[in-house]
């Protein structure tokens, strides 16, 4: 379970801090794993960011579904991933922090 933690902190574009290493303490507390865990972002409605946010869950076997804002300048994702612990939801997250304009929800 730690080897994900290290495989982020040797990563030089991710450094883990504090609020993930609390995330991933809340998560094991109130959640039992392994279980199907619900991702929800809202993202800018470019096709490229959603591309990109999608691509990270690509080969997780989970389910997307996507609802347009009222004025179409936003979409909402919904993504429902089987994961393994409490690291692979922090991965998750980590990744598409990355992606600019992503809000996580």
């Amino acid at each position: 379970m730690n080897s994900k933690i290290e495989i982020l902190e040797k990563d030089k574009n991710q450094n883990i801090d504090d609020f993930y290493l609390k995330f991933k303490e809340k998560l094991e507390e109130t959640h039992s794993f392994p279980s199907v865990y619900i991702f929800k972002y809202i993202v800018p409605a470019e096709q490229s960011t959603i591309a990109r946010l999608h691509s990270i869950f690509e080969n997780s076997g989970g389910s997307f579904s996507t609802r347009d804002s009222k004025n179409g300048k936003y979409t909402c994702m919904t993504i429902k991933v089987p994961v393994n612990d409490a690291d692979d939801v922090v991965i998750y997250y980590r990744q598409a922090a990355a992606i600019k304009g992503v809000m996580m929800l």
